[in-house]
């Protein structure tokens, strides 16, 4: 019995230790949350559930676990082998203030403390609750500050649609050109364009508190 037991262990421990990998990203789409690893001439499926908050780029190199799934080898575990500046996360606009300029952003790699993010690093200004994203981070004196956010999914197709149409953010209103025409918010949208058109996504609610600050 004792003997089984024992063999049972080493050979779990040692199917550990011999699934850690080291590869390079082949490529990966954080639109989509996913991508394939190149490891030893074969290529591995990995998904964002799996990175721990990283988001990573065709290039960089990874280690990894294979865990064996219904529909083939996924990585598992996924460490991405970069230096703390060039290091991107995935994250959600947890709230944003446009009449302060910033917000905060939730990253599962920083459970502790939420991040802080001006106005300025967001597309356009843009900065709508829930809006899912990519971002670099710089730690400062007060903590950690997001750089280069990169707006993601239906936050990413609005900040697309808006600049095809010439909107941007200015003087703390929606507007165009000079920014004479803002959104005026109580009569229910600019006129000529329907409200739900721009602003489908909740608007951000601010004073529910956040991580670490």
């Amino acid at each position: 019995f004792w003997l089984k037991w024992f063999k049972k262990g080493w050979n779990r421990e040692w199917n550990r230790v011999v699934a850690m990998l080291t590869g390079t990203v082949k490529s990966y789409n954080p639109h989509k949350g996913w991508g394939f690893i190149e490891c030893n001439g074969q290529d591995t499926f990995v998904n964002k559930k799996d990175l721990k908050g990283h988001c990573p780029s065709k290039g960089n190199q990874v280690k990894f676990q294979i865990t064996q799934t219904e529909k083939g080898a996924q990585a598992t575990n996924v460490e991405v082998l970069v230096s703390e500046e060039e290091q991107s996360y995935f994250g959600e606009i947890k709230g944003f203030n446009p009449s302060k300029g910033y917000g905060f952003i939730a990253c599962e790699a920083f459970p502790d403390k939420d991040i802080f993010v001006l106005k300025s690093e967001l597309p356009g200004g843009f900065g709508p609750q829930g809006g899912l994203c990519k971002f670099k981070v710089s730690q400062e004196d007060k903590g950690p500050s997001a750089k280069d956010v990169m707006l993601l999914g239906s936050a990413g197709n609005q900040v697309q649609q808006m600049k095809a149409m010439g909107y941007g953010w200015g003087k703390g209103d929606w507007g165009k050109g000079s920014y004479g025409k803002g959104w005026d918010w109580g009569k229910g949208g600019f006129p000529g364009y329907g409200y739900d058109m721009w602003m489908p996504m909740q608007m951000p609610v601010w004073g529910k508190g956040f991580k670490g600050w």
